[in-house]
């Protein structure tokens, strides 16, 4: 309860009242003989007579005691220079979609000393950590934000004003998720960045970064992490108060890497069914003589191996890359058909795969019917004259994924094995 004291003036009577656990924080208020003192009260803010007993209060509010004016109440309050160890109290505070551990501290100070502006007490500020028993020190807490509040009691209001900060300690959230494209967990990182801070590899301060689409540091870029994996990431941000901004760091897809920006993100086999062509292996033209000297003759020709169409195994690759690749495209086996034409000797070839080559046939020196006569077929080369080790049969690529997904299926000959 309030602690009464006589003091030897007998214009002034006082009464006391602990405003915090410090015993130098007193709220008092004091009877004045308004006759002795006079009826004019000294303006809010006047420091307290007794410098000695009260070396920093000073007058809060004044309220009149009696109906008749002859009395009065002059309400003193401490400035509070101690409050850094006391004022605390632990609680949590959501910033942007994450809500952190704070630490609330509350300050009162004099209505004339608060600023808005506080260069002291910006965002991202350390925060004072005494007293040692509260454990704050090394924690890295800093300031999230502040705001200013009425005491609510008209004895402190005149001169008097409540701060309350909130510090915390800033962390990045990660989280995880399954992609089935990349058969792994990719990774979502939060962070935040205050007002006028610099992320580090950025270039620019946060403020500036949030207006500028276009900077690189927003866009896709292939991260190595060792010679045998990659992951390729980008950033997206936003501003969730007037100091603090967050950033999200997205992982698109993983892999090996791939020359100097571009990912392997995968590579499977399965079967397809396709068909190859037959392959020419040779002709030729079989002559037989007549007794009247006449020459037949009859072609034939062999296929090594035949065309084959039905189940083909196939490797099927996907890549990613921030730009688009160059050279996509699939090929085609081009098998060609050919005849040949004399009065002795009709050939028609299928479509085929051919290495090229020659035939030459002729009537012969003794033909009762045609003079003698030569003719040259050439056979013709395509492209390619053989089947292929592996032919790639389909190669796409589409936007995806912050850049560009190709997907590329190649085809292998059949095989017994």
């Amino acid at each position: 309860m309030p602690i009464q004291r006589n003091q030897p003036s007998p214009q002034r009577q006082t009464v006391l009242t602990f405003v915090s656990p410090n015993v130098k924080d007193l709220l008092f208020f004091e009877t004045v003989d308004a006759q002795r003192v006079g009826k004019t009260p000294p303006v809010y803010g006047t420091a307290h007579p007794d410098s000695v007993q009260f070396p920093d209060h000073t007058l809060a509010y004044v309220k009149q005691a009696d109906p008749n004016g002859q009395l009065y109440y002059y309400y003193y309050a401490n400035t509070r220079t101690s409050q850094d160890e006391y004022n605390f109290e632990y609680s949590q505070a959501s910033l942007g979609s994450t809500k952190f551990d704070t630490v609330k501290r509350t300050y009162i100070h004099l209505r004339s000393t608060f600023t808005e502006d506080d260069s002291t007490n910006v965002a991202g500020s350390a925060m004072p950590t005494e007293p040692a028993s509260a454990n704050f020190s090394g924690k890295g807490y800093i300031l999230m934000g502040r705001e200013q509040k009425r005491i609510g009691d008209s004895e402190l209001d005149g001169i008097f004003v409540v701060e309350q900060r909130m510090y915390f300690v800033r962390e990045n959230i990660e989280s995880l998720a399954w992609d089935e494209l990349s058969h792994r967990n990719l990774k979502s990182t939060i962070s935040y960045f205050y007002k006028g801070e610099t992320p580090t590899g950025a270039g620019a301060t946060i403020q500036a970064l949030i207006v500028d689409s276009d900077n690189t540091w927003w866009k896709p870029t292939r991260t190595t992490l060792s010679g045998t994996e990659a992951i390729a990431s980008y950033r997206q941000g936003k501003q969730v108060s007037s100091d603090w901004f967050e950033v999200v760091k997205k992982e698109l897809v993983a892999g090996a890497p791939l020359g100097s920006n571009a990912i392997t993100v995968d590579t499977y086999f399965s079967s397809i069914d396709h068909t190859f062509p037959p392959v020419l292996e040779s002709v030729n033209v079989a002559a037989w003589e007549r007794q009247d000297g006449q020459l037949l003759s009859f072609p034939e020709y062999n296929m090594n191996p035949e065309g084959y169409s039905g189940p083909c195994k196939v490797r099927i690759d996907t890549f990613w890359s921030p730009t688009p690749f160059s050279g996509v495209g699939a090929v085609a086996m081009l098998p060609q058909s050919f005849t040949m034409g004399t009065p002795y000797v009709r050939i028609n070839i299928p479509k085929c795969l051919s290495a090229g080559g020659n035939i030459r046939v002729s009537t012969g020196t003794r033909d009762p019917v045609y003079k003698y006569a030569g003719y040259d077929k050439q056979i013709p080369t395509t492209n390619p004259p053989a089947w292929p080790d592996s032919i790639k049969v389909r190669d796409k690529q589409e936007p995806a994924r912050g850049g560009y997904i190709r997907t590329s299926w190649t085809v292998y000959p059949p095989s017994f094995t």
